[in-house]
């Protein structure tokens, strides 16, 4: 539930999580993201392009992913580059964000696809050999590779978890929302751009935020 109050100046919260927010001065009215996460209460999530989240009571919000850097690998220059730009990006996105730090299971579909895509062929071509012959018995073997890759991937999605930063967005209408997807896009000089999530990804992130149950 998106919860709309007048603030004349910043109360001190303490955040969900590892959420950091940024600390400005507001006179006009925003959403209060924490009680957002203490209510969260979706509707559904549109059948568009954008897949936006629509909100029981009030509006609408939509995720964004933060890209991962790997600061250790980049030159002091560019480490200084991207840090010049997080802060540009702050202070041109001129409304009230959220940062939150979650864990979501690694997605492994990509590879799993690719692996079954190599284990139909596999067995195509085995279906048409005689069990006797030794291409069929190096098929027999490849198959059983393929199987056990396919198999650990499996296992790496269910037991393996990454950081996540995601952005929350929060707008009366969807066309405020698409501005604030557009400038949060736009601000950081192509270094920091909050990306777009899956379906997938949102389903989890909502299903967290509403069972204690789940890793946060």
């Amino acid at each position: 539930m998106a919860i709309q109050r007048q603030a004349a100046s910043i109360q001190e919260k303490q955040p969900l999580g590892g959420a950091h927010r940024s600390k400005k001065e507001y006179k006009q009215e925003y959403f209060d993201i924490h009680s957002c996460i203490d209510l969260l209460d979706v509707k559904a999530i549109m059948k568009n392009p954008q897949e936006y989240i629509k909100l029981v009571d009030f509006g609408y919000l939509q995720f964004m992913e933060i890209p991962g850097k790997d600061l250790g690998s980049l030159s002091y220059i560019e480490v200084n580059r991207t840090i010049q730009n997080f802060e540009k990006w702050l202070s041109e996105f001129n409304t009230d964000i959220q940062f939150e730090v979650t864990t979501l299971p690694t997605n492994t579909d990509a590879q799993r696809m690719h692996q079954r895509h190599w284990l139909s062929k596999v067995r195509q071509e085995k279906s048409q050999l005689s069990p006797n012959s030794k291409r069929y018995l190096q098929l027999e073997d490849r198959e059983k590779l393929l199987q056990e890759q396919i198999q650990v991937e499996e296992s790496i999605q269910k037991e393996i978890y990454n950081t996540e930063f995601i952005l929350w967005l929060f707008a009366s209408t969807t066309s405020e929302l698409d501005e604030l997807v557009r400038k949060a896009k736009s601000y950081g000089n192509n270094d920091f751009v909050p990306q777009e999530i899956t379906h997938l990804k949102k389903v989890q992130i909502i299903t967290q935020y509403n069972n204690m149950n789940e890793k946060l």
